[in-house]
């Protein structure tokens, strides 16, 4: 199975990636280097101040392999994509989806159920024991999960980061799928619309992930904001430990889609 690649500022030690071939040569201070070949990776996370040639990322959008890069406090994020001047696969029936009314409706029912289902999954991780009723509100979830959220900015900087790698999984999914990952239908006329409105239905995967993280022993944070290398093992560490169900999850919710646009054709 393919694997996120993660290239992350290691000190004062730069991490420097260069293309080699079908594959990257990655290589820091400390070693003398190994290679990736391109075919084993899924997408690539590049995290601080790593040093990457453009024959790199041109090698990664020839192979659909979206690259996030994000910094140590999250403050800054940007996704590279693959270029494709043509209309996507699936666009003609994103558009026709948007333009029935009855099929926003049942898409924005879809959206909100699903998200409720992955919110009383969240809860049920974290209150072991506790009986939840079938159905739960969004403020009474939000109100739950308030109580559990450490301060700011603390909160938010581990919360984005951890954001940041689920959607990554997402656009990667979408890109593979052929769909237009701008054409969202609650987040419509704004990019990456698709990306977001999908991401509503994982939102509570992200407060678990980050209410973990600081109830574990490695919620290192240095003063001036920026998350500790530790800190950063430990989410990729909990979100790699996670990422075959999560993956599992949005390929499903990506065929639900699918069967909500063949409706419209029938």
């Amino acid at each position: 199975m393919k694997r996120t690649l993660y290239l992350i500022e290691n000190g004062k030690s730069f991490t420097t990636v260069s293309r080699d071939g079908p594959s990257v040569w990655i290589k820091t201070r400390q070693d003398s280097g190994r290679r990736v070949p391109v075919r084993f990776i899924d997408k690539v996370v590049i995290i601080g101040n790593v040093r990457i040639d453009v024959y790199s990322l041109i090698l990664f959008t020839e192979n659909q392999i979206p690259v996030l890069f994000i910094n140590n406090r999250s403050e800054e994020k940007a996704f590279i994509l693959p270029y494709n001047h043509r209309l996507n696969n699936h666009y003609k029936s994103q558009r026709a989806m948007a333009q029935s009314m009855d099929s926003v409706k049942r898409y924005k029912k879809w959206i909100k159920t699903k998200r409720m289902f992955e919110q009383l999954k969240t809860l049920r991780k974290l209150f072991k024991g506790f009986n939840f009723p079938d159905e739960i509100g969004e403020g009474n979830y939000q109100f739950i999960i308030k109580k559990l959220k450490t301060s700011e900015p603390r909160w938010s900087i581990v919360k984005d980061i951890v954001e940041n790698f689920i959607r990554g999984v997402i656009m990667g999914r979408l890109i593979r799928a052929g769909l237009d990952p701008h054409y969202g239908i609650i987040h419509r006329r704004v990019n990456y619309g698709l990306l977001l409105d999908l991401s509503m239905i994982f939102a509570p995967a992200i407060d678990l992930q980050s209410i973990q993280f600081f109830q574990s022993k490695e919620n290192v944070i240095v003063q001036d904001g920026r998350l500790a290398d530790r800190g950063i093992k430990t989410i990729i560490d909990r979100f790699e430990s996670n990422r075959l169900e999560l993956v599992q999850k949005v390929e499903q919710t990506i065929d639900e889609l699918f069967e909500i646009m063949k409706d419209i054709r029938k």
